[in-house]
């Protein structure tokens, strides 16, 4: 009997998605101390493996990733530099550092994959949905109830719950363009678990993805989708059972529909209630620093900087002074900490299978699905620091876009290969001929 090990190819992807919150929980069950400590020193170990591996297989990658690398090693060694000259040690604040360090792991994904191409998308998938579920249901199954919903006690991390759009474009894709029911099945499966959870930017994220998908559908791949006819009887069919179900279980919770329209007024007024309330104080507080320092950040000055986020209740910063400044927006924290300078490098890669992909005449299923996600993260971006998990799958979608191809055929191709096939037809047939004539002598 034959074993097949294509599963092992997975392991350099589920070592940087082990870093989201949802792993490290289940690693280190009731234990926030230990749980941050093994989350720091998870991402400071392998930001330096990942430095390590690709200056090794520094060959392995393409020329524009091996300008964005060594312009990655640059902007470090220049902190180093900073470091030493002004305080005296190499790296004074790793907070700061790990800023920039983090883009390493994108590079780890994308040099091993570039020459190891065998992951198989349904082992990453099964991978994210199986830590998903057993951190919901071993760590936080008080989650799952109507008074945890209408109560907004949501308890999964929000870069969990994002992790599930990967899941939930594989399922759908599965759908369209394998005919798999069980895979519709699973895709609303999914995309009720990101509603249910209650991330407003995670369903902004969704539905942004969702656009995306359809035009690159549409414009990039050579097997087209009749969406209409593929959802429609499908979709009036759940449509029912869930206006049925719906208001069978309304009738019994009228408090979720007042939810859920708290929810979208939420949205609506980002700046004036909700969780997006507090992060516009937040950005309004931070932006004269960012203004004052645009290009190059405030590095480890703004370490050092108190806190500037304040609650009137209690008259304190929300956060201790010392440990680094918590944004609640990717934007904020890169051009607080590096400017500029480190939005580009961040941009360097964020843009390169974007942009590559539109290049292509043709895209596959997978790197179409990876693209679109890799979008959805300038959504995440305004209301959340993006996932250390983002910049594995971000490498991961860069070797895709690299490595995998779908053959088509020209039409002068296709006609030169004809006129080919002509000019050797009369060469196949000529020892037979000769052989008949041999013979009538």
């Amino acid at each position: 009997m034959k074993l097949n090990y294509s599963f092992l190819f997975v392991i350099p992807l589920a070592l940087i998605l082990f870093m989201d919150n949802m792993f490290i929980e289940l690693a280190m069950p009731d234990n926030p101390v230990g749980q941050e400590l093994l989350l720091s020193t998870l991402v400071k170990g392998s930001a330096v493996f990942s430095i390590m591996y690709c200056l090794f297989y520094f060959q392995r990658m393409s020329t524009y990733m091996r300008f964005a690398f060594c312009m990655l090693l640059l902007y470090v060694a220049g902190l180093v530099f900073e470091s030493k000259y002004v305080y005296g040690t190499f790296m004074v604040y790793p907070h700061v550092f790990v800023k920039v360090l983090i883009f390493s792991y994108t590079f780890f994904v994308y040099t091993f994959y570039k020459a190891n191409y065998y992951i198989k998308t349904s082992h990453v998938i099964w991978f994210i949905l199986i830590g998903f579920w057993l951190n919901v249901l071993l760590i936080k199954p008080h989650t799952l109830s109507i008074s945890a919903f209408t109560n907004h006690e949501r308890g999964v991390y929000s870069t969990s719950v994002y992790m599930l759009v990967v899941p939930f474009l594989y399922f759908m894709s599965n759908y369209f363009y394998k005919g798999k029911f069980m895979s519709l099945f699973w895709s609303f499966f999914v995309l009720f678990a990101i509603f249910f959870f209650q991330h407003r930017t995670v369903w902004i994220s969704t539905a942004f993805v969702l656009v995306v998908y359809y035009f690159l559908i549409r414009l990039k791949t050579d097997k087209p989708i009749n969406f209409i006819a593929k959802l429609l009887p499908v979709g009036t069919l759940v449509g029912i059972l869930a206006v049925i179900g719906s208001g069978f279980i309304l009738s019994i919770h009228p408090e979720i529909i007042e939810k859920v329209q708290e929810n979208f007024s939420d949205i609506e007024n980002y700046d004036k209630q909700g969780t997006g309330g507090w992060r516009y104080i937040q950005i309004m507080s931070y932006m004269p620093f960012i203004q004052d320092n645009f290009f190059f950040g405030m590095r480890f000055d703004g370490f050092e900087l108190p806190i500037q986020f304040w609650r009137d209740d209690i008259d304190a910063p929300v956060f201790e002074d010392g440990h680094g400044h918590h944004f609640h927006s990717f934007y904020l924290e890169i051009f607080f900490y590096t400017g500029l300078v480190g939005f580009g490098l961040y941009l360097l890669i964020a843009l390169y299978p974007i942009v590559q992909a539109f290049k292509k005449r043709v895209l596959t299923i997978n790197q179409i699905m990876l693209v679109a996600f890799i979008c959805s993260s300038f959504i995440f971006s305004i209301s959340y620091v993006l996932p250390v998990f983002f910049y594995g799958i971000l490498g991961w979608a860069i070797a895709a876009i690299e490595v995998e191809h779908v053959p088509y055929m020209s039409f002068i191709k296709e006609s030169g290969l004809r006129m080919k096939a002509r000019r050797l037809l009369p060469q196949r047939t000529l020892p037979s001929s000769v052989e008949a004539t041999t013979s009538s002598y």
